[in-house]
């Protein structure tokens, strides 16, 4: 309901007497909270922060975190081999060792582990 200059009418005049209470204290009495999105974000950005810390401090993936230093929210689209090759899991000689008691010697006669196969090893540098 419209009322012109809003004088007369009891509520808006109770309305204005509360506002002009409200301005004049010195303490706020209404404490307003995070809007769920809000929260949403803030426990987003904690989990992202404590990830990165777990990831940083971890004794296993060195060599994944070589290749990823940043964790990321995003999913990753890889194959079989890619994932082998990021993860140092699979067909190199240092996990087969490791995993089944297998021999973790590369051709070349050095451990088998992933950095040595793609990055120092003579054998597989023409690959």
């Amino acid at each position: 309901m419209w009322v012109s200059a809003q004088k007369g009418e009891m509520g808006n005049e109770r309305a204005d007497l509360l506002a002009k209470e409200a301005s004049n204290g010195d303490l706020i009495d209404v404490q307003f909270t995070y809007s769920k999105v809000q929260i949403r974000n803030i426990n987003n950005k904690k989990l992202a922060e404590n990830w990165q810390c777990r990831w940083m401090q971890s004794k296993n993936g060195e060599w994944t975190r070589l290749i990823y230093p940043e964790i990321n929210m995003t999913r990753l689209s890889a194959d079989f081999y890619y994932n082998q090759i990021i993860t140092g899991h699979g067909i190199f000689g240092s996990f087969q060792n490791r995993m089944f008691g297998k021999d973790c010697k590369c051709q070349c006669g050095e451990e088998e582990r992933i950095k040595h196969v793609l990055l120092e090893c003579p054998v597989w540098a023409q690959q």
